[in-house]
């Protein structure tokens, strides 16, 4: 398809050898806070927002929010629809303004993942909407997705999903997971590097928690666009805990500045690894 906002962030990572972030948000602070981190250090981002975040706030309203922040930010920023299983909230999603969607029918057999995938791929295309879609089952909990094991799908495989459905990006099952890791995890680089040398660029999930040294790998075998949710949560709330039990007094504005700041540290220290700014989170 012609290139949007996020296939545009998406094409200059890949001609220069980088990733873009793809910040999952969860309210106006979060988002903010992205979008600083990202401006800061002069690279495109992409947000990201869950299926259960647009229901709660509803698809035009959530996108007039973050749309409102984007602006006059000085670097391209694309709003990013992540793992929808609701055709209706995808289309929706792209008629309210979305960049892209990301449909996630990897639980259901290949055959109808491609199908329906297709479906909104179609819709989004005409109307200037990119679409990702994943192949394989990545372990773990991502807002209301969840999934209790891993399932792997081989490179001819995910080829075949890519040419049936249309998409134009892939989030293949890599070994990386969703939440927090218990471990160090075992990744199929093998499949991200015959991957790699195709057209469609790949997409990492389960970003938070892997290695500096890890990201900079995948990056270089061919990843294009790099999940980040967990940390940015934890960030979040493990800040406003410990505010809370610090026992001091606090206004809201003060407060929510310190959160602010603990939120874009993390956000920004990531982003730097993707864009090679930086080798290290340090």
């Amino acid at each position: 398809m012609k290139d949007n906002r996020f296939m545009k962030v998406i094409r200059d990572a890949d001609e220069k050898g980088i990733a873009v972030g793809a910040v999952n948000i969860v309210n106006y602070l979060t988002t903010d806070a992205a979008v600083t981190a990202a401006k800061e250090l002069g690279v495109n981002l992409i947000i990201q927002t869950s299926a259960g975040t647009v229901e709660h706030f509803g698809a035009r309203k959530l996108y007039d929010m973050i749309d409102g922040i984007r602006k006059d930010a000085g670097i391209t920023v694309a709003i990013h629809l992540d793992h929808c299983r609701k055709t209706e909230l995808g289309k929706e999603c792209v008629d309210a303004g979305w960049d892209a969607v990301m449909m996630d029918f990897s639980h259901l057999p290949l055959e109808e993942n491609i199908a329906r995938t297709k479906e909104v791929a179609d819709y989004a295309h005409e109307r200037g909407v990119a679409i990702e879609g994943e192949i394989g089952v990545i372990y773990g909990v991502e807002d209301e997705i969840a999934a209790d094991q891993e399932v792997k799908a081989g490179y001819d495989e995910t080829v075949e999903f890519i040419k049936g459905s249309d998409i134009d990006v892939v989030a293949p099952a890599i070994g990386t997971a969703h939440g927090v890791y218990k471990g160090v995890p075992k990744l199929d680089f093998d499949l991200v590097e015959r991957l790699g040398k195709d057209d469609t660029p790949i997409v990492i999930h389960g970003g938070s928690g892997l290695s500096a040294e890890t990201f900079r790998k995948l990056i270089k075998l061919g990843g294009r666009k790099v999940n980040i949710s967990t940390l940015v949560k934890n960030a979040y709330l493990g800040k406003i805990r410990e505010l809370v039990e610090s026992g001091e007094k606090y206004a809201p504005i003060p407060f929510d500045d310190q959160v602010f700041d603990a939120v874009k540290a993390e956000i920004k220290k990531h982003l730097a690894v993707f864009a090679g700014i930086k080798d290290s989170f340090d």
